[in-house]
C-alpha cells in the first residue's frame, strides 16, 4: 500500500502559524487593557476622584472586541479563557493603581 503525499499546495506553511494581524490584535488588546487598569492613577495625578464606570465598560469591550477579532484562531475554550484573562489582568491593575492612587492621596 503507497501512502499518499501532500502536494506541496495542500501542505501547512509554518508562516501560516504566524499571522502578523491576530498576533497585533492580541498584542495591542493586551496592552489596551493593561492601560485601562492604570487610569485611577492618572485620575488622581489630574486632581480628579478615581472612577470605576468608564475603566470597566473599556475593559469590558476591547476583551470581548478582540476575542471576536481571534475566533477564528483560537478554540472557543481559548477565547472564554482570552477574555476572562484580560478581565482579571485588568482587574488586578486597577485595584493596585487605586490603591496607590488612595494611598497617594492620605
Amino acid at each position: 500500500m503507497a501512502t499518499r503525499q501532500p502536494r506541496r499546495e495542500d501542505r501547512k506553511s509554518p508562516l501560516d502559524e504566524l499571522n502578523l494581524a491576530d498576533t497585533a490584535v492580541f498584542g495591542f488588546s493586551w496592552m489596551l487593557v493593561m492601560a485601562v487598569g492604570l487610569m485611577p492613577i492618572v485620575d488622581a495625578s489630574l486632581k480628579r476622584s478615581p472612577s470605576i464606570s468608564m475603566p470597566v465598560t473599556i475593559a469590558f469591550f476591547v476583551a470581548v472586541a478582540s476575542g471576536i477579532a481571534l475566533r477564528r484562531r483560537y478554540s472557543w475554550m481559548g477565547l472564554v479563557l482570552h477574555i476572562f484573562g484580560q478581565i482579571v489582568i485588568w482587574l488586578s491593575i486597577f485595584c493596585m493603581s487605586l490603591a496607590i492612587a488612595l494611598y497617594a492621596a492620605g
